[in-house]
C-alpha cells in the first residue's frame, strides 16, 4: 500500500528515531507533521526535507506532558494539513536509575511523555480518521513492554500502558479501517539516558534509520493485512 501524499504526524521528531521516521516517511511522498520541542531542530529539519523530498514538512513546537498543548498542537496540524492519516507517537523519555532516585516530577513527566501523550493525540486526531474510514496509528513502545527491569519502574510501566492501550484500541477500531500497530524496540542508538548517537555498534544496538525502514513497512502492508504488534532486539542484547 502506498503512502505517497498521505500526510503523518510523528511525535519525537527532531533527532533520534523520531527523525530517522520522517526522513523514510518523507522519502517515501509523505508530508510530514513534526512535533517536538526544539523549534530551531524542527525548522531546519522541515526545511531539509521539504526542499528534499517535495513534500509539504511544517514543525509544531509541543510540551506532550501538557494535555491543552496536545489538542491545541492538533488543531493547528489539522488547520495547515487539512487531515491526518498516520500518527506515529515516537516520544519517549526516562532514565536508568533506582525507583526512589527519581523525583515524583520526573516520573510524571515519564507517564504523560511515554503514555498520556498518545492516548491525547490519538483522542484528538483519530475522529476524522474514523469520518473517512482511513488511518494508521504506530505507537512505539519498548521491549520493557514485555518484561520487567530493575531501575526502570516507571519507564517500564508507562510501555506497559502503551502495549495496552495499542493493542486494546487496535480491536475498537479495526472494523473501522483503522490500522494500530506496536512496534517494541530494544536498545537503540540513540541518546536516550544521555547516551552518545553512533557510540554503539549495530549489534549492540538499533539503528534509527533501519527501525525507521521497519516503521515504513507496517505503514504499507497489504490492505488486507495488519501488522498488531513487533519486537526487535539488537543480535547481542541480553533480554
Amino acid at each position: 500500500m502506498s503512502i505517497s501524499n498521505q500526510v503523518a504526524v510523528i511525535t519525537g521528531a527532531s533527532r533520534g528515531l523520531g527523525k530517522a521516521i520522517a526522513q523514510r516517511l518523507a522519502q517515501a511522498g509523505c508530508h510530514v507533521a513534526l512535533i517536538a520541542r526544539s523549534r530551531d531542530e524542527l525548522t531546519l529539519l522541515a526545511n531539509e526535507l521539504s526542499s528534499q523530498h517535495d513534500i509539504k514538512a511544517e514543525g509544531f513546537v509541543c510540551d506532550l506532558s501538557q494535555q491543552a498543548d496536545i489538542f491545541n498542537c492538533s488543531k493547528a496540524i489539522l488547520d495547515t494539513f487539512g487531515q491526518v492519516n498516520i500518527l506515529v507517537n515516537n516520544a519517549g523519555t526516562g532514565a536508568y536509575k533506582p525507583f526512589m532516585e527519581h523525583s515524583p516530577e520526573e516520573h510524571d513527566a515519564i507517564i504523560d511523555v511515554n503514555f498520556k501523550a498518545a492516548v491525547h493525540l490519538s483522542y484528538a486526531l483519530l475522529p476524522q480518521m474514523l469520518e473517512r474510514k482511513q488511518g494508521q496509528i504506530i505507537n512505539i513502545a519498548s521491549d520493557l513492554a514485555c518484561r520487567p527491569l530493575a531501575n526502570m519502574a516507571v519507564y517500564s510501566a508507562s510501555k506497559f500502558a502503551m502495549r495496552g492501550f495499542s493493542l486494546s484500541l487496535l480491536r475498537e477500531v479495526k472494523n473501522q479501517g483503522i490500522n494500530v500497530g506496536l512496534l517494541s524496540p530494544g536498545i537503540i542508538d540513540t541518546c536516550f539516558n544521555n547516551a552518545t548517537p553512533g557510540s554503539k555498534p549495530p549489534s549492540g544496538a538499533l539503528q534509527p534509520l533501519q527501525l525507521a525502514k521497519t516503521v515504513y513497512q507496517m505503514l504499507t502492508q497489504p490492505e488486507f493485512q495488519l501488522i498488531d504488534e513487533l519486537t526487535i532486539h539488537p543480535q547481542m542484547q541480553d533480554f
